[in-house]
């Protein structure tokens, strides 16, 4: 094309340049009249424009263009800001129907101002204005076009992130399933022995009471029908309680309180069980503490943990300590139970170290772990790899009971164990919590 073989393009391309603040201030309005546009009230001016400009630069260029590389270039130019302006009304929260109707309605507007030019400019030619009007019909057509693939490929990679996100959560809930699965075998399989080591007592009972030479043995059988009957007791009261853990019935009260005196406390309470086990039951504590937290779900950990250490301990005892933790500027508090039980030969084969697992990954604990305070237990004989199973039956339900306390009161588990020479449990609590 000549340089001025058709001045009226360049007069045109003016006119819309002039009148552009006009064109937007008008296109705001009829988006903001559309009932069927609602994401448009969220933004403020300059986000609503975002790269409009850019393309009406663009198309003003196309107009005044000398030859048809420039046209081209410009062309391009506008589905590149046509682009970029989907993936911004995308990111604002806009759907695919909504960013084409406020393109139809920019396009309305062009097309108004347009006739207003054809009036202003009665001596240009008619071939004009109706070739500027398809450049312009084009323009919209080509930026609905790459609004829209920009919409789709952000809509695509967010459905794959989606089924990323759906992936990984059904296989947590694959594991979730095996993982309480198994708990509740074990717990049956326990069930099953309790109720078992009833009937057998039951029945040596009645021979005792019915045969006068083994009257004197009927002491030992009545223990033995308590003892099972408070074990089964304890087992279901734990299945229930876990079961309202698992259901969500649980709620985390939190106050300030005195954690050293708290462990120390239920320390001092689990003595004579230690003593009938002749065992060492050690508990190191500074002489305060003072933490945010649940008082009676963090004393039911400890507890656990504790009665868990006794029960499979069968010399030397049980250290527990108590002390605050700083990590990068976050206070924390731990507590940790060491025994000098039988260990575990293997921690990450272990269904104790499977239950807990979890918990442990999910729940990261301090990366600087305080000094262990270990110098009874290093005293303390040990037991004999040779001579212990390393299956402890029942623990699972006690530890998933302190594994999802732990998640309640945003704690984290850690695990250490040597097969032989004892376990060691810490639970690591935030020092205060967010209202």
């Amino acid at each position: 094309m000549a340089p001025d073989a058709h001045p009226e393009f360049a007069q045109i391309a003016a006119h819309l340049n002039k009148q552009r603040a006009s064109i937007l201030a008008r296109w705001r309005v009829a988006v903001d009249d559309d009932p069927m546009v609602s994401a448009v009230a969220s933004l403020a001016r300059a986000q609503f424009v975002d790269h409009i400009p850019r393309i009406l630069d663009a198309f003003e260029r196309a107009l005044r263009a000398r030859d048809a590389g420039d046209e081209r270039a410009a062309e391009s130019e506008e589905r590149a800001g046509a682009a970029d302006h989907g993936e911004n009304r995308w990111l604002h929260g806009y759907n695919s129907r909504e960013t084409m109707r406020e393109w139809g309605h920019l396009h309305l507007c062009m097309l108004e101002e347009l006739e207003v030019c054809t009036v202003q400019q009665p001596q240009a030619a008619p071939e004009t204005f109706r070739t500027a009007r398809q450049m312009l019909t084009r323009l919209f057509v080509d930026c609905m076009v790459e609004s829209a693939g920009s919409h789709a490929a952000l809509e695509r990679v967010e459905a794959e992130s989606r089924l990323d996100e759906l992936e990984r959560a059904a296989g947590q809930l694959r594991a979730l399933d095996s993982e309480r699965t198994e708990l509740w075998r074990e717990a049956a399989h326990d069930l099953r022995g309790t109720v078992g080591a009833v009937k057998l007592a039951a029945t040596a009972l009645g021979r005792a009471v019915t045969t006068a030479s083994t009257a004197a043995r009927l002491p030992e059988f009545v223990d033995r029908v308590r003892n099972s009957v408070e074990s089964l007791d304890a087992l279901l009261s734990d299945l229930i309680e876990l079961t309202r853990l698992e259901a969500g019935r649980e709620r985390r009260e939190i106050a300030a309180f005195d954690a050293a005196s708290t462990i120390a406390a239920l320390c001092d309470s689990l003595q004579p069980l230690a003593a009938e086990r002749n065992l060492f039951l050690k508990c190191d504590t500074p002489g305060e503490l003072s933490v945010e937290g649940d008082v009676v779900k963090v004393r039911r950990i400890a507890q656990n943990l504790i009665l868990n250490s006794l029960k499979y301990t069968e010399s030397g005892g049980v250290l527990v300590t108590c002390v605050a933790v700083n990590s990068g500027g976050v206070e924390r508090w731990s507590v940790c139970v060491q025994d000098t039980g039988i260990g575990l030969e293997r921690a990450s084969d272990s269904s104790l170290a499977q239950v807990i697992s979890a918990a442990t990954r999910e729940n990261p604990a301090v990366s600087s772990r305080e000094p262990r305070t270990g110098g009874e237990l290093s005293r303390a004989p040990t037991l004999p790899s040779a001579s212990t199973d390393t299956h402890r039956s029942g623990e699972g339900v006690g530890l998933s009971i302190v594994k999802r306390l732990c998640e309640l009161l945003d704690a984290s588990i850690e695990l250490e164990t040597q097969r032989g020479r004892g376990t060691t449990f810490r639970i690591v609590f935030p020092r205060h919590y967010v209202s």
